[in-house]
């Protein structure tokens, strides 16, 4: 563990999907949000917002079915099917002419295939590592910080030049052919052991059928920490949807709030490569409790005074590192508490 290149080419996989994973739904989805109000003027902010709330919860939702796949055929078989379907949303999103179109392709079609790749790259790691588990798994999640950093501003200047639906098309190219390539490298360290647990299962429980309910479930520690998750993602996840809208709310240009988004971005690829970091050299569940506290303090105080270029820039860069060393302790702790096998099941429960 923690060497090899088909190691640490699971981690470059990682990242790869991870740019883009949450990017349409995310950390890029302000640039569509403001071209859509244009094409739909008779629709709402909060109305065109749903289509990455729509894209963001089904991706958490169907978890499951992420875990189920990766445990009968393994990462790269779930990741390559999660492509196919993200690819397959954003070309029927460029054809979509009504809003409830991109619902459909946009969100509830992206956030399925979203949630295939996204946890079997999040969960692949933890298989490769022990003593470093917290940087590589904080060098995979850079991803999702490194994708809104580049394509951000790259998305408004396709935008601004051939249109928000050809946009669409340019991104599923780059789903196909980036998402595809890293689906390769979602390489199996324990191949063997994870179809003898299958078979383990299927004896114990006399029955082949893909949906179990976990013993984890039953445990006290596991309903808290859904709990406090649940109510956590009722917040935090919130200023993403409005990053760039707000911007243009408080007199800034489209160009200025991508450029705000980017550093946002910028900063969570920063902060997830040095939470993972601190996760190998500290308790995971002190960095967790820190980076919950900086994220909720910088959305009350710094975004509510946010009237101008200066506070919006510091409340985009210290909600970013906060965000995602939320979001990129909590498999680590998970793999530490219950295994790395259980990674993938426990964190999309979360």
């Amino acid at each position: 563990m923690d060497r090899g290149w088909r190691a640490w080419s699971v981690v470059v996989g990682s990242v790869l999907i991870q740019t883009f994973a949450f990017a349409p739904t995310e950390f890029i989805f302000g640039v569509f949000e403001q071209e859509y109000l244009l094409i739909f003027p008779g629709a709402s902010p909060p109305s065109i917002a749903l289509i990455g709330t729509i894209g963001t919860s089904t991706t958490y939702l169907v978890g499951f079915l992420s875990a189920v796949m990766s445990d009968r055929w393994g990462y790269r078989i779930t990741s390559c099917a999660g492509t196919g379907l993200m690819t397959l949303a954003l070309i029927l999103a460029s054809f979509s002419k009504q809003l409830w179109q991109l619902y459909l392709s946009q969100g509830l079609l992206f956030g399925i295939g979203a949630s295939l790749v996204y946890f079997a790259a999040v969960s692949a790691p933890s298989h490769w590592f022990g003593k470093r588990r917290g940087l590589a798994m904080g060098i995979a999640a850079s991803g999702s910080g490194l994708g809104g950093f580049f394509l951000a501003p790259l998305t408004q200047y396709l935008v601004d030049r051939v249109g928000v639906y050809w946009t669409l098309r340019v991104l599923a190219l780059y789903s196909l052919v980036v998402c595809g390539g890293a689906s390769m490298l979602m390489f199996e360290r324990d191949k063997q052991a994870r179809l003898l647990r299958q078979i383990q299962l299927d004896a114990r429980n006399n029955t082949t059928s893909l949906f179990r309910i976990p013993q984890f479930t039953k445990e006290f520690t596991f309903a808290l920490l859904i709990a406090s998750q649940f109510f956590l993602s009722m917040a935090y996840l919130t200023p993403i949807y409005f990053m760039e809208l707000y911007g243009t709310y408080i007199g800034l240009s489209k160009q200025t709030g991508a450029a705000i988004n980017g550093w946002f971005n910028g900063a969570s690829f920063a902060a997830r490569i040095l939470s993972g970091l601190l996760a190998d050299l500290v308790a995971t569940d002190i960095v967790l409790l820190i980076c919950i506290w900086v994220n909720m303090l910088s959305i009350l105080v710094l975004w509510t005074f946010s009237q101008g270029f200066p506070i919006y820039l510091t409340f985009a860069i210290v909600y970013g590192m906060s965000f995602s060393g939320t979001s990129t302790v909590t498999p680590v702790m998970i793999a530490n508490y219950y295994g790395k096998d259980y990674v993938q099941s426990n964190y999309q429960a979360y």
